[in-house]
């Protein structure tokens, strides 16, 4: 009886939902906004900076425009499409569309309507939104965490790109295809690799390519310690699109929309799940996205109808593309969302002060942040650039090298997701102490020959007990890098050739960088070119033979301590220390040709020239 009960109050609230007239309401101001949302007449199913969309049960001429006298009862949704008002009867002529308003930017359709121009169409569900409070208090970020600090450090480019190279590698991920459930599958063993909470969220999805069972989401949670079931939330849509694609003459590799985005998500919980917070963060991948946003609606949706404490939203779509030459972000987000807009600024101007952030109105596309702002969540959306973004998204070119360029800029995209993500989850523990070693034993042994001033630099690896991997050694020259040398195990010295005009000096060190953001300074040496700082060697004070070498060079010299092999184009190919007078030396590795053999020995310098055939 409870069932059969239960079951005619669902079919009297879906009854209520789908009468009354759909219509669109102007406003101004968040007031206004409010009051909409509190009218009793009207069930609000989607608004935009200056537009509601609601079912109104009567019909108020002087405030209302009518779209549809039975509103929901003939389509599953409405589409707003994004459309620039100049090409709007030319395309809904072209695609048989019929629109029931049409505005400066975009127009409203029944049913679900094929976009104008990339992420150009929203679908407007028969379920009631719910507007963002402004209650929700964002920390206020004066100075950096030591502990955040760390966490951005940890980003990695590499794993970045190997993210978007495999999602690039499926080709297509077109919403329902089997690569776009490949996708989802795969994101789900990432996560659950990582010890997240896994769900695949399964919906359905109507679209203007037909209807069926979409590729789910990913849902992976990280548990807060204190606080469980409040979340900070972070996501990105995995499916992709291009128009090719649609027509059996192309792929959609999706690399900048969205394995970027989905990159970002993946290389976040990698590094914070390392730590633990006293609220809860959700990592999300979506499906669907391309079509209307459906991925995202049936997961916001869903948090609204459980009433999931969410502080606020942060989306990752499209951050590989760099226009210029200067890293920034353009921060989408509308006006009633205005708060957590601030704070993503705020924690970019504390942690990143020379990156430009600034809230931007986007009038050609949507993205997965819609839907947490349209069910009750602050959400907003960084983007790479709202004027130039990449011109290859939605082609088979929207590939690595051309629409992904700068993985820099993708980093920093990452490294601002952890940020927001872990200032409102709140580590917990205390401050790591930071401590590193510098390089030891820098020193300059000597010019190399006449005809140019060399400066060899030579100096060993840090001791050990720095609290960071060493990760590589940055050369400096009157305070400027000119060099940067990997640190690669076991190697415990290292080296490297500077040119300088005779006369001139310059200050040296040598910076040891570790993989939590500590860098530590060698001495600073004054390097000066001049003609004769040491002798050079006699030729026959040295043998290198046999010349011409097929295998083995033999190499005879009293004092001997290192033999530096270059290239025909002057490339160092080998550097070899000894302490023995006589050494051999393989050159069956390197290319035939012409090589220069350095000898270097406590009495000074020989250059010798042998062939390789």
């Amino acid at each position: 009886m409870k069932k059969i009960l239960f079951t005619i109050v669902a079919l009297m609230l879906s009854m209520m939902m789908t009468a009354g007239n759909f219509v669109m309401i102007s406003y101004s101001g968040r007031a206004e906004l409010e009051r909409l949302f509190d009218d009793p007449n009207l069930t609000v199913h989607f608004y935009t900076d200056s537009e509601v969309y609601a079912t109104a049960g009567h019909f108020d001429a002087s405030t209302m425009v009518l779209l549809d006298k039975n509103a929901f009862s003939e389509n599953e949704t409405y589409s707003l499409v994004y459309c620039p008002l100049s090409n709007q009867n030319s395309y809904l002529e072209e695609n048989q569309i019929d629109a029931i308003i049409q505005l400066k930017d975009y127009f409203i359709a029944k049913g679900s309507a094929k976009p104008f121009k990339n992420d150009g169409a929203v679908a407007i569900f028969n379920k009631e939104a719910r507007l963002p409070q402004l209650t929700r208090d964002f920390p206020t970020v004066t100075e950096e965490d030591p502990r955040i600090r760390e966490m951005m450090n940890q980003v990695n480019m590499d794993s970045l790109e190997a993210t978007v190279q495999h999602l690039q590698d499926l080709n297509s991920r077109i919403w329902n295809s089997t690569n776009a459930f490949t996708a989802s599958d795969w994101i789900a063993g990432r996560m659950e690799a990582l010890g997240l909470e896994v769900e695949q969220q399964a919906f359905y999805a109507n679209t203007w390519l037909g209807s069926g069972q979409a590729a789910p989401n990913v849902i992976g949670i990280q548990r807060g310690t204190l606080y469980p079931d409040t979340y900070v939330v972070c996501g990105s849509h995995f499916d992709s699109f291009s128009w090719e694609s649609m027509y059996g003459s192309g792929n959609a590799p999706g690399a900048d929309d969205n394995a970027t985005g989905v990159a970002s998500v993946l290389e976040s919980a990698r590094i914070l799940t390392q730590y633990e917070f006293e609220y809860s963060i959700v990592y999300c991948a979506y499906g669907c996205e391309e079509m209307g946003l459906y991925g995202s609606e049936a997961y916001a949706s869903r948090c609204q109808q459980q009433g999931m404490d969410i502080i606020g939203y942060f989306n990752n779509d499209m951050n590989g593309y760099l226009y210029g030459d200067q890293i920034h972000i353009d921060c989408i987000y509308p006006n009633s969302v205005a708060p957590i807009g601030n704070y993503y600024i705020n924690v970019g101007n504390v942690y990143f002060p020379e990156m430009q952030v600034r809230h931007v109105n986007f009038n050609e596309g949507d993205s997965d942040h819609t839907s947490f702002n349209n069910h009750g969540y602050m959400g907003i959306y960084p983007f790479e650039d709202y004027q130039n973004y990449s011109p290859y998204i939605h082609t088979p070119n929207d590939l690595i090298g051309n629409s992904v360029n700068s993985w820099a800029m993708s980093q920093r995209y990452c490294q601002m997701n952890i940020g927001c993500l872990a200032e409102i989850a709140n580590p917990i523990g205390e401050t790591p102490v930071v401590e590193c070693n510098p390089p030891l034993d820098f020193q300059f042994l000597f010019p190399i020959d006449r005809e140019l001033s060399y400066l060899y630099l030579y100096w060993s690896v840090p001791e050990e007990g720095s609290t960071g991997e060493l990760l590589h050694f940055d050369v400096y020259r009157d305070n400027s890098v000119i060099a940067t040398l990997e640190y690669e195990a076991p190697n415990i010295h290292y080296e490297y050739w500077d040119t300088i005009t005779i006369g001139e000096q310059a200050e040296y060190f040598i910076m040891a960088v570790y993989s939590d953001g500590c860098e530590a300074s060698s001495d600073t040496l004054i390097g000066e070119g001049q003609w004769y700082s040491v002798n050079e060697m006699d030729v026959d004070q040295a043998l290198i033979y046999p010349n011409p070498v097929e295998g083995e060079l033999t190499i005879q010299a009293e004092g001997l301590q290192r033999v530096v092999i270059y290239n025909a184009m002057g490339q160092q190919v080998a550097s070899v220390e000894t302490k023995e007078s006589e050494c051999t030396l393989s050159m069956e590795a390197y290319p035939k040709g012409l090589y220069t053999i350095r000898l270097i020995t406590r009495d000074g310098v020989v250059a010798r020239s042998v062939v390789l055939k």
